[in-house]
């Protein structure tokens, strides 16, 4: 699986949007011969479309480039926090230090 941002979406604008980044799932032969990729698009379902509407992103080469990090910001109910808190206590780590290991341990992100 990788992962393709979109550059032109005619005729799919309810389904893509243009420089959105979306995950690609496996093909057959030949989808790949008829120059299809299998995109999750915005519905959550993956479908077939043209290569052509994406570029690929190359994730390696962004942690070559060393680009820097953004925050993300994350809202959970308050007993969803509650539960983080306490498990951040169990493993005496921070809340934030406990979600960066999850995700680290369910995607595959460059590192950099």
């Amino acid at each position: 699986m990788g992962y393709v941002r979109c550059v032109k979406n005619d005729g799919y604008e309810a389904s893509l949007d243009i420089g959105k980044v979306y995950k690609t799932l496996p093909t057959t032969g030949l989808e790949c011969s008829d120059g299809l990729i299998r995109v999750i698009d915005n519905g959550g379902e993956d479908y077939l479309y043209d290569s052509d509407y994406f570029e690929l992103v190359e994730l390696d080469a962004l942690a070559e480039k060393n680009v820097g990090f953004s925050a993300l910001t994350i809202r959970v109910n308050p007993l969803t926090k509650a539960i983080l808190q306490a498990e951040a206590l169990v493993f005496h780590r921070s809340v934030s230090a406990l979600v960066r290991e999850w995700i680290d341990e369910r995607l595959d992100l460059p590192t950099g």
